[in-house]
């Protein structure tokens, strides 16, 4: 890794996702990113509520973007299923901050959301700040992507924008990546094969 700059193909079995100290998840609440057999997956169990599984970077930029190639199978039966791509994230003991930019597996939301901090109870623990869809859906080898410049956050599918937000309350932190499971356990069924960080103008 080079100052600013990331991209990686998961290539390696990790439970945490670690890449030699690249990724961390210092939170101590929240699950692990797993690699396995060029997937980067969630770990969750599906029924312990908002302990998303995340991994993020270091050496970033405020102005910064992100992008990830997902991997979709049939047969998800979760009330909800996400993957996310982190933007301005820093964690410690009990402690994540930062922008979620999440995409449902079937495209029915697109949302971008800024994490409280302590691990979220409820929804209302979240401040939701943008949102949008995917009208044609998710597909295997689509290109989910996101980006932060100043105060204005931005997510988009194949370079399709899906959601747009603007919020100044998280200035500083790094890219990441994200899952959430509710109702069926964290696998590569929705999933990423690489991703790619790098710092903006």
């Amino acid at each position: 890794m080079t100052a600013a700059t990331f991209s990686t193909n998961f290539d390696l079995t990790e439970l945490p996702l670690s890449e030699a100290g690249v990724w961390k998840n210092a939170g101590l609440d929240w699950t692990f990113v797993a690699t396995a057999g060029g997937y980067a997956f969630g770990t969750q169990t599906g029924n312990d509520g908002y302990n998303d599984s995340y991994a993020h970077l270091s050496g970033f930029p405020p102005n910064q973007s992100a992008s990830a190639v997902i991997h979709l199978e049939s047969g998800i039966t979760a009330a909800y299923t996400e993957v996310e791509i982190l933007l301005r994230w820093s964690d410690s003991a009990h402690n994540a901050i930062g922008y979620e930019c999440n995409l449902a597996h079937d495209g029915s939301y697109a949302q971008i959301i800024r994490w409280p901090g302590k691990l979220g109870t409820g929804l209302n623990d979240f401040a939701f700040i943008g949102a949008g869809s995917a009208p044609n859906g998710v597909h295997d080898g689509d290109v989910f992507s996101a980006q932060v410049i100043g105060t204005t956050i931005t997510s988009y599918l194949n370079g399709k924008q899906l959601a747009t937000a603007t919020d100044s309350a998280v200035m500083s932190g790094d890219p990441g990546i994200g899952f959430y499971w509710q109702g069926q356990a964290g696998s590569k069924s929705y999933s990423f094969t690489s991703f790619t960080a790098k710092a903006l103008p």
